[in-house]
């Protein structure tokens, strides 16, 4: 790898969060252009190297590099601040699907043990809660979609999660397949 595709990787490793084409292309001081060659490069390197870890592009421009997304269930544990448990993820989509939606309205669906969820979500910023009569309006902040790999538009975001949310049942289905015809 050259130099400035090592500073790429450096740079999205440490950041932590997805960067711009324009704070990439200012670090390695080259033109936007040059950068995304350099980072399509870089994404086809992680995709070769079939690691743990992958390059991608989000909206608007942005790159982060990021643990496969298939690899969290055995590894999420070691994150810090530890990864979600299941229940509390399952609120996070309902959540992003039905948002913005009142705190009140998620607790009839889900039932009281979501205030849990919610101060959880809320402390990790992937929730904002804001006050609404007496409940609270609750919807996803942009940590989330980030973190997640979604759009920041809500409208596409809802998209996009339907999308994996059909992606991962259709996996879970033909897993179990494998499984009965195993028998």
């Amino acid at each position: 790898m050259d130099e400035d595709m090592v500073t790429l990787e450096a740079a999205l490793y440490v950041a932590g969060r997805p960067l711009t084409i324009q704070e990439l292309a200012e670090i390695i001081g080259k033109a936007e252009s040059t950068t995304e060659k350099l980072l399509s490069d870089l994404e086809f390197e992680y995709r070769r190297r079939e690691g743990a870890l992958e390059v991608v592009q989000l909206p608007r421009n942005r790159y982060v590099l990021q643990l496969k997304p298939e690899l969290t269930p055995r590894v999420g544990k070691l994150i810090p601040g530890g990864l979600l448990s299941f229940s509390t993820l399952q609120t996070l989509v309902y959540i992003a699907l039905k948002q913005p939606i009142l705190q009140s309205d998620l607790v009839a669906q889900r039932g009281t043990h979501v205030y849990d969820h919610v101060r959880e979500l809320v402390e990790k910023k992937f929730v904002e809660a804001t006050p609404e009569g007496r409940s609270k309006l609750l919807r996803t902040t942009t940590l989330f979609a980030d973190y997640f790999g979604f759009d920041h538009d809500v409208v596409r975001l809802k998209a996009q999660l339907k999308h994996k949310m059909k992606q991962i049942l259709q996996r879970q289905k033909e897993a179990e397949e494998q499984m009965k015809s195993a028998y």
